[in-house]
């Protein structure tokens, strides 16, 4: 991330954990929506190189950043890095995480705090990085990911770490909401249900799964300037699924 880019006034979005999977789907969206993307990656260089050449086949200056974003100097580092170059950073999709399916007893300091580290932790220091400069802009769209039913105190015996995070997540969102409408920025959660891609798969009312492409359009929805009232929304997308049912 050297040459500044042809075109300082076009926005600019970041994806992070956008090498696979939902990330690279939601970079691809918003290319499409007009963006110039920054694709972030820690461990798949690869995939991120090659979702970043085919992005700049529809603008140039979209690039690629690797960091780990569970040391909050790195998250730091690099929204300091986008403006430098970019001079702005419009949209943010936290959309890195970690997960886990085991019990809470056999679950390791090591596995805990890896949880909390890449969806909670993660998730709050580039929320900290980043709405200053956008107050400074008067503006910008944050979303954050969640997980289905994160807003609901229910027992889950093997996902426990990581629906404490997701539901803190939920309590990020709604406080950062809060805190920054004045300034134009909206934050929002989104909570996907079970995903085609999921880990684990659980039957569903429709005998479906959701959709990359169920995510990224709420994702388009939610960054359109004219959404402002949109602000603070735990949004879930899980074609009628409940852990409660």
């Amino acid at each position: 991330m050297k040459k500044k880019p042809s075109n300082t006034t076009q926005r600019v979005a970041l994806v992070t954990g956008a090498a696979k999977g939902l990330g690279a789907a939601t970079a691809k969206q918003l290319a499409k929506d007009g963006y110039m993307v920054v694709v972030h990656y820690f461990h798949s260089e690869k995939e991120a190189t090659a979702l970043v050449r085919g992005l700049r086949r529809s603008n140039q200056d979209s690039s690629m950043l690797r960091a780990d974003l569970r040391d909050a100097e790195e998250a730091h580092a690099m929204i300091d890095l986008i403006i430098q170059r970019y001079g702005r950073l419009d949209v943010v999709v936290n959309n890195v995480g970690g997960f886990i399916f085991k019990p809470l007893a056999q679950t390791s300091t090591t596995d805990w705090q890896e949880v909390m580290n890449t969806n909670l932790n993660a998730t709050f220091y580039i929320c900290n990085a980043v709405i200053p400069h956008m107050r400074k802009n008067r503006g910008g769209r944050i979303i954050n990911l969640g997980a289905v039913d994160a807003a609901r105190m229910i027992v889950r015996p093997r996902t426990t770490p990581y629906y404490i995070a997701k539901t803190g997540i939920i309590m990020l969102t709604k406080q950062l909401a809060a805190d920054n409408a004045r300034f134009g920025i909206t934050v929002n959660t989104i909570s996907p249900g079970i995903l085609e891609s999921s880990v684990v798969k659980i039957p569903t009312p429709t005998g479906k799964y959701v959709a990359f492409a169920d995510i990224t359009r709420v994702i388009s929805f939610l960054v359109m300037a004219e959404n402002h009232s949109v602000n603070g929304a735990n949004i879930e997308i899980a074609d009628g699924f409940s852990f409660g049912q």
